[in-house]
């Protein structure tokens, strides 16, 4: 359990976190992974996010209720669900430093991939989200927080604003109950690791409600450039920090 200091660090974390992640769609997740693994240990670090974002996909995905995309989601749920349990089986023994680096190109290369998805040259449809699922699902285990890696497609489809902020949300809550089940299943879930994460969790609903006030007053441009800026640093983090 962290001490007094460790939770308001991770408190003021989970905060700026899920406005970023309000405002994006993604982002609380790479925000809050270098922090627990400080506070609580890297071992510790992934079920503890697990249960955080649970809670906190809850808050984005309740204030963009009316405009989820259903069909986006069931489908991209029925690869990245299985997909999800499969790579928990093997996330103990896995290193990520070489992942990490090229999670971290792939990254940078979405800005200009989310803009050539935009000429039509390649039309993202349904059928194509369980293939999405199942390798951003084998992603999500290994490195818990993949909602960039989600963008350039989602977008491609269509998604704008709180269609996308309250689709990916879903699709996200969909792999973090399947990694949660499986690190149960090999009990690395305790219930100190669950107490924590709900905590952080509650603390998220705030931040999301602030997120979701400054999309409220975006334009479509804004919203895309926010997007763009914050993939590109998170893909440069990845890169110079792999680990």
């Amino acid at each position: 359990m962290p001490d007094p200091l460790g939770w308001l660090i991770l408190g003021g974390g989970a905060l700026v976190a899920s406005i970023v992640g309000g405002v994006a769609g993604f982002g609380a997740g790479i925000v809050m992974l270098p922090l627990m693994a400080w506070v609580v240990g890297v071992r510790a670090a992934v079920p503890v996010l697990t249960v955080t974002m649970l809670v906190g996909n809850l808050s984005r995905i309740w204030w963009s209720r009316g405009e989820i995309d259903r069909a986006v989601v069931i489908r991209f749920a029925l690869g990245a669900v299985p997909a999800t349990a499969l790579g928990t089986a093997v996330y103990a023994g896995t290193s990520s430093e070489g992942l990490g680096r090229i999670v971290g190109a792939f990254l940078v290369l979405s800005v200009p991939l989310r803009r050539i998805l935009a000429w039509n040259v390649f039309q993202m449809r349904l059928r194509h989200f369980p293939v999405l699922g199942a390798v951003v699902g084998l992603l999500s285990a290994l490195v818990v927080t993949t909602g960039p890696i989600n963008t350039p497609f989602f977008l491609a489809y269509g998604l704008r604003r709180s269609a996308y902020i309250g689709t990916e949300s879903v699709c996200a809550m969909a792999m973090h109950l399947a990694r949660g089940a499986a690190l149960a299943r090999y009990r690395l879930m305790t219930w100190e690791t669950v107490a924590v994460g709900l905590v952080l969790g509650g603390m998220m609903f705030a931040g999301a409600w602030l997120g979701r006030r400054l999309l409220d007053r975006m334009s479509d441009r804004i919203f895309l450039t926010v997007i763009e800026v914050l993939v590109a640093a998170m893909g440069l983090q990845f890169l110079l920090f792999p680990r």
